[in-house]
């Protein structure tokens, strides 16, 4: 069981949050290989392999892409997740990341 407010907990709460609003374009593994990713010019971002912090992700998913000098595809989403919500999914990317990094044990 995970604690309630510990970090497994918040990785696990944007992983919910990732799979409702980001996998049609980054895709399940979060890899931009999403089923909408053929669709844009830019392809969604490989957020497996992102070199961002947690400040620049939370930027980019609040205000969205154009407003980054990144894809005007990627939407903002502030109007519609709460400041919970974003700090959940960029724990979560953060996480995927970290292993990612780390390589296989």
């Amino acid at each position: 069981m995970l604690a309630r407010d510990g970090p497994d907990a918040q990785a696990f709460r944007g992983s919910l949050v990732f799979f409702n609003y980001c996998v049609t374009c980054h895709g399940p593994n979060a890899d931009g290989n999403g089923r909408a990713a053929r669709l844009y010019d830019p392809r969604p971002a490989n957020l497996r392999a992102s070199d961002k912090n947690l400040a620049y992700m939370r930027l980019i998913v609040r205000r969205g892409g154009k407003a980054m000098n990144r894809s005007e595809f990627m939407p903002p989403w502030g109007e519609e997740l709460t400041d919970e919500q974003i700090d959940d999914v960029t724990v979560y990317l953060q996480s995927i990341n970290d292993r990612v990094a780390a390589g296989p044990k």
